[in-house]
């Protein structure tokens, strides 16, 4: 029962660790090198999606389509990655 306990407090502070950073997402319909990183220190909330979507969009000039994976992190060698304010960088971290 100790062991079990102590498991589940274990996977509670890892899960609670995951959701407390933003991310650079990568949107299923955008190209392969186009991420978006929003609310450095932030957390993975809905309005973050949207607001990363919106400047996806923006910055491809189509539909990015929805969420397929995200990161802490984005490099990208053509400058496509884009933070919160939709300026394009090489290199972003810290997400």
């Amino acid at each position: 029962m100790k062991s079990l306990l102590s498991g589940l407090v274990s996977l509670a502070v890892v899960s609670v660790a995951n959701v407390a950073h933003a991310k650079c997402y990568h949107f299923d319909k955008a190209p392969s090198d186009v991420y978006v990183c929003v609310g450095k220190n932030g957390s993975d909330s809905f309005d973050d999606r949207k607001k990363a979507k919106s400047i996806c969009d923006q910055a491809t000039g189509s539909n990015c389509g929805n969420v397929s994976s995200y990161s802490s992190s984005c490099h990208s060698n053509s400058n496509r990655c884009y933070d919160e304010t939709g300026k394009a960088h090489r290199s972003l971290n810290g997400y």
